[in-house]
């Protein structure tokens, strides 16, 4: 059964926000509050009280054809996937018997297909909320011992570090969804297994600029560009992942001038998060930025005619920076084996190629294909590292970035 659902006011007559704004405003107030709210802050009450009604609200997006004025659609077929926003309470998706539930950053709409799959050939629902990753981690703290998810679908291994560091996660086992993620991808601690990879790479205004007009993330900091410059802020987790390879490949100095020459570069204050840094290209404000693969990948399927395109940069210079999505197993997970089952069929072959095409991700089995659209960008030099280290260096990239002025 595929549950179709339609927006709740769950009583409230007059939210903060207009009520076709809702999805938007709660995911912006999670992340601005999800990181102080995982450090242990506490909010100031004229906050709560303006949120709360927001985040009551039951917002689901529909997976079968019905209108804001139909009744939830009738049960179609043995097992079901059914989805929520992020607005939707702990409470509205409490733990049920024999259902697993996942919080996830991917996109819900593109990933429930798939766990559709799951579900009906092994007789099991799944509940899906969908947040970003700093908040899904802010929900595991808020709700503690009694959260009903049962898996994080997420990306970057950084998320995974401060996740496992504030005691969120449960370490597992399982020989045979490894058989299929090779070294570099795996958590020698346990805690989370890697699906699927992207590229941090540069995306430009092909407007005004070429590929082979960006050669390096240390190019980006020479004179040349000033001006013309958008970034992301440090606090995003994907760049305190990429800058702890700048640190592997060119050393502590090195990196913190690097960070320094893009800080002079900028044509604007550094934005929330990828989806900005594109936006600010296509409306040229700025020329160039940094951004993750699958981020360019589902605002270029939004916007097809858009001038930004993507060039793999950093050949010759230690290799593109890459990272992960993956699946990890809550500390309070109410089904953890029924939870393992799940992230060992996404691991296999056949399903983890399903899940990159899905995610506009790469699959991580060197024996599976990349898209049409990933290949069409050509060949990556991916970096060496190993993407555990992203969470491990962590604290001291934040360090670096705080001495560069860009955190």
């Amino acid at each position: 059964m595929l549950s179709c659902y339609r927006t709740s006011e769950a009583g409230h007559q007059r939210p903060p926000f207009p009520k076709k704004n809702i999805t938007a405003n709660v995911a912006y107030f999670w992340s601005k509050i999800a990181p102080l709210a995982l450090e242990g802050h506490v909010l100031p009450t004229r906050i709560i009280s303006r949120i709360m009604p927001v985040a009551v609200l039951g917002v689901s997006l529909t997976l079968t054809a019905c209108s804001p004025s139909e009744p939830p659609a009738a049960a179609k077929t043995p097992a079901s996937v059914s989805v929520a926003s992020a607005a939707v309470p702990a409470s509205s998706s409490a733990p049920t018997a024999n259902q697993i539930t996942v919080y996830t950053s991917i996109d819900k709409t593109a990933l429930a297909p798939l766990l559709t799959v799951y579900a009906e050939k092994n007789a099991i629902p799944i509940h899906i909320v969908q947040d970003e990753p700093m908040s899904i981690l802010a929900r595991l703290k808020a709700e503690g011992a009694n959260s009903p998810a049962d898996i994080i679908l997420t990306e970057d291994t950084g998320v995974f570090n401060t996740a496992a560091e504030a005691g969120l996660l449960q370490p597992f086992n399982t020989e045979k969804a490894l058989a299929n993620v090779p070294q570099r991808y795996r958590d020698p601690d346990g805690n989370w297994i890697a699906l699927s990879s992207y590229a941090r790479t540069a995306v430009y205004d092909s407007r005004v600029l070429h590929a082979n007009d960006i050669s390096s993330y240390a190019d980006l900091a020479k004179t040349k560009w000033s001006q013309k410059l958008c970034m992301s802020q440090g606090r995003y987790i994907p760049n305190q992942s990429l800058v702890v390879n700048l640190i592997n490949n060119l050393g502590d100095k090195k990196t913190q001038e690097v960070m320094q020459g893009w800080m002079a570069n900028l044509t604007m204050p550094v934005v929330l998060d990828d989806t900005e840094v594109l936006k600010a290209i296509e409306n040229g404000k700025c020329q160039l930025g940094l951004v993750s693969s699958h981020h360019y990948a589902s605002y270029l399927q939004a916007h097809p005619q858009t001038p930004i395109q993507l060039t793999f940069i950093n050949k010759g210079y230690g290799g593109v920076h890459t990272n992960i999505t993956g699946a990890a197993i809550p500390h309070a997970a109410k089904h953890p084996e029924l939870a393992l089952g799940l992230i060992e069929w996404l691991a296999s072959k056949d399903q983890q190629t399903l899940y990159a095409s899905l995610s506009k991700t790469y699959p991580i089995d060197k024996n599976t294909e990349a898209t049409v659209l990933l290949k069409s960008w050509g060949d990556l030099e991916a970096s060496p590292i190993a993407v555990s280290e992203y969470g491990e260096k962590q604290k001291l990239a934040i360090e670096l970035m705080k001495e560069a002025a860009y955190f």
